[in-house]
């Protein structure tokens, strides 16, 4: 019984989470807002717990900051944060692509559902191809075999959407051209290479990127 009520809690936990999210990412949630456990307890007809323990995990994503007595306020992001996440995915998708190559090479992976997700990524509907982008990179980094890696991906998941919805239109086009270049070289167990065009897909968005936040950003 008592697994059974620790996993109900962790389900409405993950559900109060990714409402939260929601909130944050569509600008309903304002950096500054105030978000008190009681009104949201209400708010989600839940206990305290789940509401606390959603709290935890957004300020461990740096979308929440909490206070004792106070609850937890929605953290403005800097331009250093969005540095931040650009510089962590540098550190780690490139390598993943790397090994995601050495697998398929080795016939350990395939690249059938990479290639389903690049055609769900160039959708006419914004939300569903940012959706479908957002998996095609966690599906780069499933195919690396690192659990490591890809655990360490979660957390930047929830920054990358907002920041993917804030900046939508920015390299579209050139950005579905590399992940069809990504999408081969994975195929063609291309490591190096991989690595390589993942770096630069990554890195050419940093400026087009803080160049349309301009003005949301905090310093």
């Amino acid at each position: 019984m008592t697994i059974t009520l620790d996993g109900d809690r962790h389900a409405l936990a993950d559900r109060v989470y990714r409402d939260l999210l929601r909130s944050i990412i569509e600008g309903e949630a304002k950096p500054g807002a105030w978000l008190k456990e009681r009104e949201l307890s209400e708010r989600f007809a839940v206990s305290r717990i789940p509401v606390r323990q959603a709290l935890q995990r957004l300020e461990a994503e740096g979308f929440v900051s909490t206070s004792p007595h106070r609850g937890a306020n929605v953290t403005p992001i800097t331009r250093a944060d969005i540095h931040d996440l650009f510089d962590t995915r540098l550190c780690f998708e490139p390598f993943a692509a790397q090994r995601a190559a050495e697998r398929v090479l080795a016939g350990l992976e395939t690249v059938d559902h990479l290639r389903e997700l690049h055609v769900a990524a160039s959708v006419a509907d914004p939300d569903a191809g940012r959706a479908a982008s957002l998996d095609f990179h966690a599906e780069i980094v499933r195919l690396s075999g690192s659990r490591l890696l890809l655990r360490s991906l979660g957390p930047l998941i929830g920054r990358m959407e907002w920041l993917f919805r804030l900046t939508r239109d920015t390299r579209e086009r050139q950005q579905n051209d590399e992940h069809i270049d990504l999408v081969e070289s994975i195929a063609a167990g291309r490591g190096l290479l991989a690595a390589a065009q993942m770096y630069a897909h990554i890195d050419m968005s940093r400026g087009p990127v803080l160049a349309q936040l301009e003005g949301v950003l905090d310093d």
